[in-house]
């Protein structure tokens, strides 16, 4: 029997700032990891929970199976209500990992709305594509290297110096480019 299928939903509450919701976020997503947690749906990696990873208003939920993600979203429904908060159904997708990432399958709801599944998704600065394995890209890093190196090579030819060019991307690029490279394995 092969791995088990990873499905992520990723989700947004609606607030009107990040600095508003620090302190209550960390409050309120407190609460909502423990129920998550109890409720023995989501993931699981040698007995400790994986099932929800959250940061500041974004929540990621990961789960083996359709059932226990919708399980899961209905525990975050009953959280809503109970807390009044509102998660933000047009940013909310899912996306599947695994064999059968490609099959079309019912549909997951949050607070009464279909959510989309997509092919990849962004999140914490890394685009998770949906594939047979857990799979990143990173072919927007190298856009947006290209790009920001055309502007700054064709406003550096005034100095007339490789070097101010080199040690401007040095400064300014490189760290974007290799943003999050020691998380995952980079293969072609």
């Amino acid at each position: 029997m092969g791995k088990p299928p990873v499905l992520l939903v990723q989700h947004h509450s609606r607030c009107k700032t990040r600095r508003s919701i620090t302190h209550i976020v960390s409050i309120y997503m407190d609460v909502l990891i423990s129920k998550l947690k109890r409720s023995g749906h989501g993931c699981r990696l040698f007995g400790e929970f994986y099932g929800c990873i959250v940061y500041a208003d974004d929540i990621m939920l990961l789960s083996h199976s359709l059932n226990a993600m919708q399980l899961m979203l209905k525990i975050c429904d009953d959280f809503a209500i109970d807390y009044d908060l509102k998660f933000n159904t047009e940013k909310s997708v899912a996306m599947r990992i695994g064999a059968r990432h490609n099959v079309v399958c019912e549909p997951l709801n949050l607070a009464g709305k279909k959510l989309q599944f997509v092919q990849s998704l962004k999140n914490f600065g890394v685009f998770v594509v949906s594939a047979r394995y857990f799979k990143c890209t990173v072919d927007h890093s190298k856009v947006k290297f290209y790009r920001i190196f055309n502007c700054l090579y064709s406003r550096s030819k005034a100095a007339n110096s490789e070097i101010v060019t080199v040690e401007l991307m040095k400064s300014y690029r490189l760290p974007l480019i290799l943003f999050a490279t020691e998380a995952v394995s980079v293969c072609n």
